[in-house]
Order: C-alpha cells, then structure tokens, then sequence
C-alpha cells in the first residue's frame, strides 16, 4: 500500500475517533430531549410555555431548574423574554396561586442571573398576595381576590415565596415574620390530617374538607418548608417534611411509582401539571437536608418515564407508569421535571 493509501485511512479513522467522540458528548440525555421537545411550546409573541398562564410559570421554573442541574443555558433567553413580555401586569391576578407561582419562578430567576429586577418582581408578587391575608379561620390567605375559599397551595406558596425572600434580602424581617406566621397557621389549620397528607383546604366552618390530597400539595409544603429551615435553623421544620414526604410516596404511588388520583382518563389541565411540581420541590427539600433517603424514589420516577412514558419523539406523556398518552406541554414540563430531579 503506498504512502497516500495509508495517509488516507489513517485520516478516515482520526475523523471517525474524533466523530465518534463528539457525537458521544453531543448526545442528547433524557433531559436535554426533554427540554428540546417542551421548548416546542415556546411562543415567542408572549414569551409563553404552552397557552396556561399559572403552568407557564411552573414551565418556565422546569426551565430554571434543568438550566441550574445541567448547565446548559440554550433556553435563557425564555426567562428574559418572559418577563419582559409581561412584566407590565406585575405577574398579578385575581388568584393568590397564580401569582405566587410566578413570584417562585422570579426568585429563581434572581438566583440564577443576579439580577434585581427579579427580585424585585417576587417582592412584589409576596406583597400582593399579603393583601389577601386576613383573620378569617385564624389566618391564611385566600385563594381569590373574591375571599370565598382558604385553601392549601396559595398558602404553601406564600411559605416557600415569603422564606425565600428571607433568604437573599440581606437584613429582612418583614419578610422572615409572614413565613413564620404563615408556617404557624398551616401547621394549627387542619389541612395536614391523620395521615400526615394535606387535603386541599378549608370548609366555610374552618375544618380540613376532606377533599383531594393532590400531589402538587404535597409538595410545595417540602420546598416551603426547606426555605424556611434555610432562614431558621429549625431541624423540626425538615423532620415534618420528610414525614409528608414519606406519606407522599406511601399513599400516592403504584409500583412505586407517582399517579394522580384523577388517572389515568379523568385528569384536567390543571392536574396535569401535579406530579411534576411534586418531584422537584421533594429533591429541593432532599437536597436541602442533605439526605438521600429519596434518591432512589426520584431515579424510579425517571426509570419509569424513560422506559414506559416516552415515546420516538421524545413526548412525555400524563401516566408516569404508560402507556403514552395525553401529550400537552402541560405532561411534558411535569415528566421533564422528574427526568431532573433524579439527577440530584
């Protein structure tokens, strides 16, 4: 073989090593391809994740959160967009959860980028949805500006929104005071019952309903709960997190594994949305603790995702266990947030 032949494979195998190792790095994870098919809601006119208002902020924190586990800063631009595209509402309407929500997704936004303005926005949001508490049932805030129903998730975001304040305004005590009178409420309210699950809020005589311990309830008390360690130091606060936490994974699991109580064929929109704000706010709380005594819950979820709840194009789909269905950008964020969260 002459010296060309011989140059020639030895080129051919230099560009397949050096091929071959690119497309091993560029290899799309689970998550990445998760976040490349959720971006395909994105709506640059509005700078929305899907058409729901309250789950594009949950969308737009699954953003912040994979951006924070990976690294991987392609999708930064929908933050600013965000919020630049409708900053001028101030994130505000007539329910405490929306704006709560939105509010979440400014504070992490601050923790990613530094940058005040976001800051600025969750300050504002808490102090909107403040307005709304009152002494009715011994405290709480309302659900609405309407004042017809006091209920659990506007309140847990009130705990996780108000403590995180806290925790990056240097020399607050406004802030620290509404967490810890929230957190005093919650806890003497009723809603955590027997079984250490919260139901999802209060009668008009003040006693827990009774109704829907839906995931999403179980877990934004974890990452309110977290924050409000992070600002007190008080080991009692993770030790009642880790016990809803493992009621959690007792009562609303098959196989191990998360299901709503509305699946697999009567879910709405809204709960679509559930399973997902669950895993995230556990690993935040998980982390937080610094245990990993739920590390292997969080790997099953995402196991059971890749293997049952995925389908050729990388659609995430309602049912965590399969088969694929219900595909919106609503199951998308919430698969894509456990695919996440077993990163730890």
């Amino acid at each position: 073989m002459g010296v060309l032949g011989r140059a020639a494979i030895a080129a051919a195998v230099v560009f397949l090593l050096v091929g071959f190792s690119a497309a091993s790095v560029g290899a799309a994870t689970p998550q990445k391809a998760g976040m490349a098919e959720l971006m395909l809601s994105y709506n640059s006119s509005n700078g929305m994740i899907g058409n729901s208002w309250w789950q594009g902020a949950v969308a737009l924190s699954t953003l912040e959160t994979y951006q924070q586990a990976t690294a991987d800063t392609s999708y930064n631009y929908a933050i600013s967009n965000a919020f630049n595209d409708n900053k001028s509402g101030d994130f505000e309407n007539s329910y405490m959860d929306d704006t709560g929500w939105w509010g979440l997704a400014w504070l992490q936004a601050y923790d990613i980028t530094g940058q005040s303005q976001y800051l600025q926005m969750a300050e504002t949001d808490a102090n909107y949805i403040h307005q709304y508490w009152d002494s009715t049932c011994g405290g709480g805030v309302w659900w609405n500006t309407s004042e017809t129903y006091k209920n659990a998730i506007p309140n847990e975001l009130f705990l996780e929104l108000t403590a995180g304040l806290h925790n990056r305004i240097p020399d607050d005590t406004t802030y620290l005071s509404w967490a810890n009178s929230e957190w005093s409420w919650f806890e003497g309210s009723g809603m955590i019952n027997g079984s250490e699950l919260v139901n999802d809020g209060l009668t008009a005589s003040c006693a827990n309903n009774g109704e829907t311990t839906w995931t999403y309830n179980q877990g934004v008390i974890l990452a309110g709960l977290a924050e409000l360690y992070t600002a007190t130091g008080n080991s009692s606060l993770l030790t009642e997190a880790e016990s809803i936490a493992n009621a959690a994974i007792s009562h609303l699991t098959s196989g191990g594994v998360l299901v709503e109580s509305c699946e697999p064929s009567s879910c709405d929109q809204d709960q679509q949305s559930f399973k997902g704000i669950f895993v995230r706010d556990l690993e935040k709380m998980a982390t937080t603790a610094g245990t990993s005594q739920f590390t292997s819950f969080l790997q099953a979820q995402a196991s059971s995702i890749e293997a049952n709840d995925t389908n050729s194009s990388n659609q995430l789909g309602l049912l965590w266990t399969g088969p694929v269905a219900d595909l919106t950008s609503y199951s998308q964020a919430s698969a894509e947030d456990a695919l996440v969260a077993s990163l730890g």
